[in-house]
């Protein structure tokens, strides 16, 4: 019986190595991670590849990522994403054309310029208040509230579930930003990628909250030091009230959760 209970060791696989399988493709380099036990241990291991890699912004998958590259890539063709009218394709390499008109699609890291300025030009469109209210503060028996998804990230996540786990090394300067190497949002019901990308930036801008990672279900929040007392008090007050029917003494609650805290999850999805 000796063994059966052994860790496997942490393993990463360059996408240069071995791309992952998604459903749309990745239009940014990176590296897949094979057995991170816990939602502390992908902490660390963003941390670590940030450090490593300081010109751009590490993403990584958080909860189901074959869910979440199936809606992404999904989100990328119903808002037209990767639409290339209007830009300078004069840059990219002859295997994107054929008979000298562009694919249609995005496929190359030296494309990925078009996806970004496509999210920003969109998301002009959406102001952060036009999205207050429209998810539930949980739904029945999903435990999917943001005092529950908080307290247990392991949980909410189902990190040690996760085969694999992409981390996508994005080249932008805002961590807001990095939403255009993984858009996810594609239900009605759910926040879109744009209103994402505004949530995102507002949280970034406010309270200096970086996104680091996004799934099926969840955004991933960060910052460099610990929440103090009055900022949770301020941040939890204005995340309780972006959900729709939280019960009361939820903000109080979260802001205890939250404060000498460097993380943060949201739901972004109605389940």
């Amino acid at each position: 019986m000796f063994g059966f209970n052994r860790k496997k060791p942490l393993k990463l696989v360059p996408f240069a190595q071995a791309k992952p399988r998604t459903f749309g493709a990745l239009l940014c380099d990176g590296v897949t991670a094979h057995n991170v036990p816990s939602f502390a241990d992908l902490l660390a291991l963003h941390a670590s590849l940030q450090r490593e890699h300081e010109s751009v912004r590490v993403l990584v998958s958080l909860d189901d990522l074959g869910q979440a590259s199936y809606t992404s890539g999904h989100g990328v063709e119903a808002y037209e994403l990767d639409d290339t009218e209007d830009h300078d394709l004069s840059g990219l390499g002859d295997e994107v054309f054929e008979d000298g008109e562009h694919v249609g699609y995005l496929s190359t890291m030296a494309e990925f310029p078009i996806r970004l300025a496509n999210l920003i030009e969109l998301s002009e469109e959406v102001e952060l208040g036009q999205v207050v209210g429209l998810l539930e503060w949980d739904t029945p028996g999903d435990a999917n509230d943001l005092l529950t998804i908080n307290r247990h990230p392991d949980q909410a996540l189902r990190i040690a579930a996760e085969q694999e786990i992409i981390c996508q090394f994005v080249p932008v300067a805002s961590a807001s930003d990095a939403i255009a190497a993984f858009p996810n949002g594609y239900f009605n019901s759910d926040l879109n990628p744009m209103q994402n990308h505004v949530l995102a930036r507002h949280l970034e801008a406010k309270y200096d909250l970086s996104l680091f990672g996004i799934g099926s279900r969840f955004l991933g929040f960060r910052r460099q030091e610990a929440l103090s007392e009055h900022m949770a008090q301020a941040l939890a007050s204005e995340l309780v009230a972006f959900y729709s029917g939280p019960p009361p003494g939820a903000a109080n609650e979260l802001k205890r959760l939250i404060t000498d805290r460097d993380w943060l999850l949201l739901r972004y999805t109605e389940s």
